[in-house]
């Protein structure tokens, strides 16, 4: 009884299913017990998480100060975003959101456009303008250990097609994730082997699912297939995936002799993937 209500959890949070109440289902249980007015938030060294933080950037989102993906982190972005908020509305800009600034978020925030549109909007706005090569993209690839040479072939097939490409190895996700936040990256692919199943997965939060990384995704994990069986296209909030600053897929294979054969065929299917999505443009 106690496995299956921790898998629905876990279905409920968009991380990895398996019954089992490791480091990442923790922590999204801690997150999710933060209601907006619980405690004070406010930016700190090591970024305040909860659902309270996503509840805060929902409301910031909605009434015209965006900062990209509603993700939880109370990052510099939210914390800029609450003080010009603060400013707009007569409010001491102290940057902390306590009883006064959440009560004038709540009287207002409802009068405006949903969040995850313009959230969406945001992101969309990166790539309305069509390009025949990925020439002044950049690009971070990251894997955790063993894949060195997938992440080579991936990087030649990208760079032959003008991109700017950073590779990155690291055992933690997070790791990464500040990396290609640091390199300014247009897009970040990671790559791992993960015996639970293949999949092609982009960011989805409560309040917010990346289009770039669904449409693309989608198109990946259709072409994917043919080389490694089923791979569907899942919306999941994992690190490398939540902690970007840009749209971002992780390339989970289950089949580690199936990747080493098939790695070049699976280079130039994400380079084909994206250099027809740039130059479609989103839509």
């Amino acid at each position: 009884m106690t496995e299956t209500a921790l898998k629905n959890f876990q279905v409920q949070r968009s991380i990895d299913v398996d019954g089992i109440c490791g480091s990442q289902t923790w922590s999204q249980l801690v997150e999710a017990g933060h209601r907006l007015g619980s405690r004070l938030l406010y930016l700190q060294v090591r970024p305040l998480r909860g659902d309270d933080v996503a509840d805060l950037q929902r409301l910031l989102t909605s009434l015209g100060f965006p900062m990209g993906q509603i993700d939880g982190i109370h990052d510099q972005q939210t914390a800029d975003s609450l003080v010009d908020f603060q400013l707009n509305a007569g409010l001491v800009p102290d940057g902390v959101c306590g009883p006064v600034t959440i009560e004038l978020l709540n009287r207002v925030g409802t009068r405006f456009g949903e969040a995850t549109d313009l959230s969406r909007l945001q992101e969309e706005q990166r790539f309305l303008h069509p390009s025949t090569e990925l020439n002044g993209y950049k690009i971070l690839l990251a894997e955790t250990g063993g894949l060195d040479a997938v992440v080579a072939s991936l990087r030649r097939t990208l760079i032959e097609t003008g991109a700017k490409v950073l590779t990155s190895h690291h055992p933690d996700w997070s790791n990464h994730a500040r990396q290609a936040n640091g390199f300014d990256a247009d897009f970040c692919f990671g790559v791992e082997v993960r015996d639970e199943g293949s999949s092609v997965c982009h960011f989805l939060g409560d309040h917010f699912e990346s289009p770039t990384g669904k449409q693309l995704g989608e198109v990946i994990s259709n072409d994917l297939s043919d080389l490694f069986g089923d791979v569907p296209s899942l919306g999941m909030r994992l690190p490398l995936l939540r902690e970007t600053r840009m749209p971002a897929l992780l390339l989970r294979i289950d089949d580690i002799n199936a990747l080493v054969r098939g790695h070049q065929a699976m280079a130039k299917v994400v380079t084909a993937a994206l250099r027809q999505f740039v130059e479609a443009g989103l839509n």
